[in-house]
């Protein structure tokens, strides 16, 4: 690895490997439960986890390089049971709204997951040194810089991505 393309690269793909193995073996029923609803409610199923980390890298990605999130332009949201409004801040969403996000399929969230991973990809690969400091967004002090909201996006995949396995021990499953 030579640039910060191969990094930030590579590290986007490590936290979608992850999401993969963690799925793996997983039943739907398994994925969609909250694994310990009545305790901790506040801990998320594996579907939300994986959804969640699709929906951020498409939205935010997109929103970076002008363009239309694969929820509607490859029509992600139809293939999924539930609707949510495009401004919903699915990361502020309570455990009723958060139970709401479930899959009839692994195999679409980890779709989901992995053409958002892939975007990103190929984003970053357009982008030249240069404009990583470009300013993206000047409603916080200091301002973001592209490069800065691309760590961002990427850590909160990473984090989820670790999430993910913690979910998946709490339903009694091995790694």
């Amino acid at each position: 690895m030579t640039t910060y393309a191969d990094l930030l690269i590579d590290t986007a793909n490590r936290a979608y490997e992850r999401f993969v193995r963690a799925f793996d073996g997983v039943s739907v029923e398994q994925a969609n439960a909250f694994p310990v609803v009545s305790s901790a409610p506040q801990i998320k199923s594996m579907t939300w986890l994986a959804w969640h980390t699709a929906r951020e890298l498409d939205f935010q990605i997109a929103a970076l390089n002008g363009a239309t999130p694969l929820w509607h332009s490859q029509a992600w949201k139809n293939r999924f049971p539930f609707t949510v409004t495009d401004d919903e801040q699915d990361w502020r969403h309570t455990p009723e709204q958060a139970q709401r996000i479930q899959t009839d399929s692994t195999e679409t969230v980890l779709g989901y997951l992995k053409a958002a991973t892939d975007a990103a990809a190929a984003y970053i690969v357009t982008l030249r040194e240069a404009d990583l400091d470009d300013i993206v967004d000047e409603n916080w002090t200091p301002p973001v810089t592209r490069g800065v909201r691309l760590v961002s996006i990427i850590d909160d995949a990473v984090m989820h991505s670790g999430q993910v396995f913690y979910a998946r021990r709490l339903l009694g499953l091995t790694d």
